[in-house]
């Protein structure tokens, strides 16, 4: 089953701020199947920092995403670590499963040193992370940079799968979701080094750094404090007061709940979060504290492969991402990375004119509705191949929609009739559609049964 990035945490955005989300789904581990191998993974290592200074004595564990349900209890790997004066880290070698998703949490340590005057300060309330990615990927072998930049890429991209530190997970049938997830931390963030963007940020993609620094200069605030509690007045109090759960009933003591909890409000308390940052930031260019954004949404701005005045959207299993384009007569392909996968005039196959909708059946054909020329398209799913079909009551299509059957369901503007298309292109018994009020409909929806 499709779980897609909620439009409202890290979204794909087309040039012309048409959002969709990230999103992908696994298919189902057949009964009988066997269980999935382990892998072990030498030792990784690398710094925690808090804003430009490193930490002493944060406690760290690697974990395994769960795979019992989304938000389902995550596996500590190996025993948990410490770092040194330096902020510096070693983790002993682990094992986890291969094709599993591992991340680092660092909590607790020393921010501020101490001085001939004064002891070390503790952060109680201190929590950052990274997401790591597949086991056994490179990204778990490199040095690993763990600061606020890398906490808030991490929190966005899987707030969806998350309601804690400790629980971050899918269900087992949506290991690609999950995986894709993961795979967008590494385009925001380069978590060798704590910097945006992130290695894998496509060509021509655009990344709102400006507001990513700002949220690492909130999280930053109460990184480098002393920590505190709700309503106290210091840093973390204000924090963990502007971001309570969904509910707004319960209010977090860790700062990695704290970002989690904005990342699923995003609209909630912006400007009083805004204000926390202080009037040097550590991360800049920063927003202006007097211009508050709409929301803390964080949006990536892909171009290439043919976009050009997008006008619908649809995600297949593997997470690409099907767009028509209204402009150019053309459909768009991107990968789950948001990589261009069409040319740069898009795919053209099987008549696609003035394309007003696109959807995706069980097989990866995206299913066209063209308004320019009354017909609809079956492209495969490489693009390059398409059948047109016409008739059947076509008049303008509007939207296009796939039952569990195959069935092609698609609303005409043009006409009052709805038409019905088998999963061949044949005409579905009885249809065109007509009755029941309708009229020159503009949308089609399928119910689960």
């Amino acid at each position: 089953m499709m779980r897609q990035l909620w439009l409202r945490l890290l979204v794909l955005a087309c040039a012309t701020a048409m959002a969709f989300g990230l999103g992908g789904c696994g298919a189902a581990v057949s009964p009988g199947a066997s269980a999935p191998a382990t892998l072990t993974v030498a030792a990784a290592h690398g710094v925690v920092m808090g804003g430009q200074q490193p930490v002493a004595g944060v406690t760290l564990q690697l974990y395994q995403a769960g795979t019992t349900g989304y938000g389902s209890a995550a596996t500590p790997l190996g025993p948990s670590a410490q770092t040194t004066g330096g902020g510096n880290f070693n983790l002993p070698s682990y094992t986890c499963t291969a094709g599993s998703q591992v991340y680092l949490v660092g909590t607790g340590g020393q921010p501020i040193a101490a001085t001939m005057s004064s002891p070390a300060v503790t952060n109680n309330n201190l929590a950052l992370m990274v997401g790591l990615g597949t086991c056994g990927g490179t990204d778990l072998n490199n040095f690993i940079n763990v600061n606020e930049l890398t906490t808030v890429a991490s929190v966005w991209a899987l707030a969806p799968f998350m309601t804690g530190i400790a629980n971050i997970g899918s269900s087992s049938t949506n290991a690609a979701g999950l995986a894709n997830a993961f795979a967008t931390i590494n385009e925001v963030v380069n978590t060798a080094n704590g910097t945006l963007p992130g290695l894998a940020l496509p060509a021509g993609a655009t990344l709102p750094q400006t507001e990513i620094n700002t949220l690492g200069d909130i999280l930053a605030e109460c990184i480098n404090s002393g920590g505190g509690t709700k309503g106290d007045g210091s840093a973390c109090g204000s924090l963990f007061e502007y971001a309570p759960n969904a509910a707004g009933t319960v209010y977090p003591t860790d700062t990695i709940t704290a970002v989690m909890n904005i990342a699923q409000s995003p609209g909630r308390n912006v400007g009083n979060l805004l204000r926390i940052v202080s009037p040097n930031p550590v991360f800049q260019p920063a927003l202006d504290v007097n211009t508050p954004p709409n929301d803390w949404t964080i949006a990536i701005a892909y171009t290439g492969g043919g976009l050009s005045t997008p006008t619908s959207i649809a995600t297949d299993a593997a997470g690409a991402v099907w767009i028509s384009n209204h402009g150019n007569s053309s459909v768009t392909k991107l990968s789950s990375a948001g990589a261009a996968v069409s040319g740069s005039s898009g795919f053209t196959a099987g008549g696609v004119n003035a394309p007003s909708a696109i959807a995706i059946d069980t097989s990866g054909n995206a299913w066209v509705a063209n308004a320019g020329n009354n017909t609809i398209t079956k492209l495969d799913s490489t693009g390059t191949s398409g059948t047109p079909y016409s008739g059947n009551g076509l008049s303008t299509p509007a939207s296009i929609a796939i039952d569990g059957l195959g069935n092609i369901w698609v609303a005409n503007t043009g006409a009052n009739p709805v038409s019905a298309f088998t999963s061949s292109g044949g005409v579905l018994a009885g249809s065109p559609y007509s009755g029941g009020g309708t009229s020159a409909p503009v949308s089609a929806a399928v119910t689960p049964k």
